[in-house]
């Protein structure tokens, strides 16, 4: 499972509630990222320095929760 770093073996063999968790850690993410998409519309259109040639970069930014017990 390339979220946790882990093989589907060892992710099958978590508590169902922990899975669970993890999901709806992730639902609530996500739902986070679209309210800020809808509030600043914006950021989602492509910046001038883009459309003039000049150097573009691009920055993902990786969220972790607490990692579940098992």
């Amino acid at each position: 499972m390339k979220l946790t770093g882990q093989s589907p073996d060892e992710v099958r063999a978590w508590d169902h509630e922990d899975l669970l968790g993890l999901l709806a850690y992730c639902e609530l993410e996500n739902e986070e990222m679209e309210q800020r998409t809808r509030s600043a519309p914006h950021a989602a259109a492509p910046s001038r320095r883009a459309a003039t040639g000049g150097p573009t970069t691009n920055t993902t930014i990786y969220r972790f929760g607490p990692k579940p017990k098992r």
